[in-house]
């Protein structure tokens, strides 16, 4: 089940934390978070590359109700933590996609940092052009987007899950149209407009109990 707020949570371990840290994160940390009754359920991605694990709670709570609430990984592998409360926005998913949401093995989460003045203009790229060519791709039937609730100064602000069957999706012909715009070409003079981009395989995935 979808929520109407997510908790982004992210943390970096150290490499050769291995297994103990996959452990733990499954066996205590997640179900810590879903314990505290406000979770509908949990998805967990993870990235070999810069040893990340991201864990996307899903609720219907309102984000202020999350924000300060929930408990904090304490483990002696982690060197980064990162937590982002956002608020549901738009979803957009290509026709006869199924189920990505609980099928597709790749989470690619791509996170922004929108001054206001920027915002509108952004998001109707975003809504309006960018993922309807984007979701032509065979190998991307889903985005989700999400407005981060009181995000740092200079955080990010904004956070587009895209949820993929395969990473050829990365390299289509869709993506390459969808990076070479005007509208992009426009956004993209804007300091602002530069992203994080991950990619996450998927492991994990609980209901609360």
């Amino acid at each position: 089940m979808q929520g109407k707020t997510i908790v982004y949570d992210a943390i970096t371990v150290q490499r050769e934390g291995g297994f103990a840290f996959d452990v733990w994160h499954q066996n205590h940390y997640v179900p810590s978070v879903l314990a505290t009754g406000q979770m509908l359920n949990v998805q967990c991605y993870g990235s070999p590359l810069r040893a990340t694990y991201v864990a996307v709670f899903e609720s219907n709570a309102d984000a202020a109700a999350l924000l300060g609430t929930l408990p904090a990984p304490a483990h002696a592998s982690i060197i980064a933590t990162e937590r982002h409360v956002a608020s549901f926005m738009n979803l957009q998913i290509a026709p006869g996609a199924g189920d990505p949401f609980h099928e597709a093995p790749i989470l690619y989460p791509v996170l922004f940092s929108i001054p206001p003045e920027g915002e509108q203009d952004f998001n109707a790229w975003y809504d309006e052009e960018h993922l309807d060519i984007l979701l032509k791709s065979p190998h991307w039937p889903m985005c989700r987007r999400f407005k981060v609730q009181a995000p740092q100064p200079g955080g990010w602000t904004h956070i587009a899950l895209h949820y993929l069957r395969d990473l050829r999706a990365l390299e289509s012909k869709e993506r390459d149209e969808a990076r070479a715009t005007p509208w992009r070409a426009r956004l993209a003079q804007h300091a602002w407009f530069k992203g994080d981009y991950r990619v996450l395989h998927k492991f994990g995935a609980r209901r609360k109990s």
